[in-house]
């Protein structure tokens, strides 16, 4: 469904495809993978879990230890289109992320992006994310994520009927998966360690992130502009950025009212 938004004509970057690429080499794309390991490492990393063909795995083009991307890769404007499923909620500093990105594109390119709904995955008891948080992580150049966050990801880490992502029709039992003692542990590991924790540091439903992007644009900080939307199917959103992109069309209002409506028709219960 992603891949029928935009022109995989020319040269791509799919940013941490890991064992799932959207457009795999082996199918014919123009792409280089960025990741954060080497394919060996991923392959190694992924090994004993069954449930992952570890042989979807490509090899890695750029290694992404920190920095800029544009670094990372060899230069600016070289890309058609960037494609990240589901990376962009793992990112410190979004404002930055999505910065890098749009110096990685020629003037005509697209960042191509698939972004979880809050609503129906394992954030769904977790509050939406702001432009002021944005904001302040950009301000500190964040490249860590704080160790509030994740003990946020993992104290309210739910799951209905079983499953960290849902159909909203799905009516399954709502849980926790973890106890707030074991939340408290990776606190203090965040607050010890020099090294990179994983989590969830942003929370999205589709108006909301919309309304993220709407700011970023009036503000300046963010050239690239919704060019192509499709609402939430399954647990996922879809969302292409470009240059020329008209924007969302809705004013700031309305996406604010918009994401009120979405949150109190999804409000999970037990």
């Amino acid at each position: 469904m992603l891949i029928s938004m935009f022109a995989t004509d020319g040269l791509g970057l799919e940013v941490g495809p890991s064992y799932n690429p959207l457009l795999p080499r082996s199918q014919g794309y123009n792409v280089e993978v960025l990741d954060h390991a080497t394919q060996a490492e991923l392959m190694e990393k992924y090994r004993t879990d069954r449930s992952i063909d570890s042989n979807r795995i490509e090899p890695v083009d750029h290694v992404w230890t920190g920095g800029s991307l544009a670094e990372t890769t060899g230069g600016k404007g070289r890309y058609d289109f960037v494609v990240a499923s589901h990376v962009i909620e793992h990112t410190p500093d979004i404002v930055t992320f999505l910065r890098d990105c749009e110096e990685l594109l020629r003037p005509d390119g697209v960042l191509v992006l698939a972004v979880p709904d809050k609503r129906y995955c394992f954030d769904a008891m977790r509050p939406v994310s702001t432009t002021g948080a944005a904001l302040q992580a950009f301000h500190e150049r964040r490249t860590r994520h704080l160790p509030g966050i994740v003990f946020d990801h993992v104290s309210s880490y739910a799951m209905r009927g079983g499953h960290p992502g849902w159909h909203a029709n799905e009516n399954g039992r709502l849980s926790l998966s973890h106890t707030v003692n074991q939340a408290r542990a990776h606190f203090d590991q965040a607050s010890t360690v020099a090294s990179y924790i994983d989590a969830h540091a942003w929370c999205f439903t589709p108006s909301s992130f919309r309304l993220m992007i709407r700011d970023l644009n009036e503000m300046g900080l963010l050239q690239l502009k919704e060019q192509a939307f499709r609402t939430t199917e399954w647990f996922e959103f879809f969302v292409v950025l470009s240059r020329r992109g008209p924007g969302c069309g809705m004013g700031r209002l309305e996406l604010l009212e918009t994401t009120a409506r979405e949150l109190a028709q999804s409000a999970p219960s037990p």
